[in-house]
């Protein structure tokens, strides 16, 4: 393994680069050894063959690392330092993140502010959710009462509901249901107020704390 190590930090010198870095994804323990991202291009695959044998010596010990992903998807990198010659490994874990932001306004609608004064409703709430393109509101309560809404609905009532809620809803946080998605609450009151407290979901790597810095007397 010295001789991997020398190998390494001889091909690197040469590059004139202070720190280079390869990557390669990992899921359930199991680390992707055939696709790496790397800091500088045209590394030949026998250098590559030799870094990847100084990580595997470490494999173990780095997913042992007090580092946990809800999605069980790490990176593994290692950093290559040919001028002072050392290696440092490091793991990130990917986990679900939430940001939160409200939208307010109010509408002017006649049909709408003619259905709350007819009916003497006071305020409409609604759930939403969605994601992987694909995205519905979920539930809407009349008052405090569930209701059956749905989209597609032939009752005139029902449908300037469901049209005023979902359209507000697209205006304000176009793409809602993309990706990872997200989720929130809308409230509907009858001075025609509404309020959107949303929730983007999104995905992000973090770096685990602990680390494995290698060198020659180490190996």
């Amino acid at each position: 393994m010295k001789k991997d190590f020398k190998i390494l930090m001889a091909f690197f010198r040469g590059t004139k680069k202070d720190k280079i870095t390869i990557s390669w994804y990992a899921q359930d323990g199991r680390v992707d050894w055939n696709y790496p991202n790397i800091g500088i291009p045209n590394i030949p695959e026998n250098i590559l063959d030799v870094a990847v044998r100084i990580v595997e010596t470490k494999v173990d010990e780095i997913f042992d690392f007090d580092c946990w992903s809800e999605l069980d998807w790490y990176l593994l990198s290692m950093e290559i330092y040919p001028q002072t010659k050392k290696i440092k490994l490091y793991l990130e874990a990917e986990n679900y993140k939430y940001e939160a932001d409200t939208y307010e306004r109010k509408l002017e609608n006649p049909e709408l502010e003619e259905y709350f004064k007819r009916t003497g409703v006071e305020i409409i709430e609604a759930r939403y959710s969605g994601g992987g393109d694909s995205g519905d509101i979920d539930s809407i309560k009349i008052d405090g009462e569930n209701s059956n809404i749905q989209w597609g609905s032939q009752d005139d009532d029902e449908k300037l509901i469901w049209d005023t809620l979902y359209d507000n809803l697209e205006n304000a946080y176009g793409g809602w249901e993309i990706d990872d998605g997200s989720a929130g609450t809308i409230e509907l009151n009858n001075n025609l107020e509404i309020v959107i407290s949303h929730e983007w979901n999104f995905r992000e790597m973090e770096l685990c704390e602990q680390e494995i810095e290698i060198n020659e007397n180490y190996l």
